[in-house]
């Protein structure tokens, strides 16, 4: 009888222990996909780019171009995403054509340019943007990133203070007081 009730012991220990491990796996899994898990010991800086829409598809191959301003800047921010930046800047160039004053054309267009290492279009772009929209806040930041990332760090400081300024609360204000620290 020992026996027989030494086995029924050792089976009990052995599936609370797979039990305890299948339950570990799975609360560790959903909350580092569920949570907002960051690694606070690397400080990155994130460029300003387009806000996209997750639901956007793959830009099209070829075809013609929509007309609308809307439709366009969709298109333009699908070819940014996927890293088409020729393209892009050619639909935010078409997008200004039709919105002069459309100063997420400009910021978008400006760190389009940027990654295609013609930072110093990219920077006339993006002061352009702020001409065009001086309180637009993320313009400010992508200028500063750009002017960072060149190595003019006077110039990027005194951009970044302008984001900032703007309003610090924010997390464009937020990045750019990160952004500021790395400079410092």
């Amino acid at each position: 009888m020992p026996t027989k009730n030494y086995k029924s012991w050792v089976i009990a220990v052995i599936v609370i222990i797979i039990i305890g491990v299948v339950i570990y796996a799975v609360t560790t899994s959903e909350y580092r996909t569920e949570k907002n898990f960051t690694d606070h010991s690397i400080d990155r800086v994130v460029p300003a780019g387009p806000v996209i829409d997750s639901k956007i598809k793959a830009p099209p191959k070829t075809g013609k171009l929509p007309d609308n301003p809307e439709e366009l800047e969709l298109l333009g921010n699908q070819y940014f995403e996927a890293g088409i930046y020729d393209k892009a800047v050619e639909i935010y160039e078409k997008i200004l054509q039709k919105t002069p004053g459309n100063v997420d054309a400009y910021n978008d267009m400006g760190l389009a340019l940027h990654y295609m290492k013609r930072s110093d279009e990219a920077v006339n772009i993006l002061k352009k943007g702020t001409q065009a929209a001086p309180s637009y806040q993320r313009i400010w930041l992508s200028l500063g990133f750009v002017l960072m990332s060149t190595g003019r760090n006077d110039e990027a400081k005194a951009a970044l203070k302008r984001a900032t300024a703007l309003n610090p609360e924010t997390d464009v204000g937020q990045e750019a007081k990160k952004m500021l620290g790395l400079l410092k």
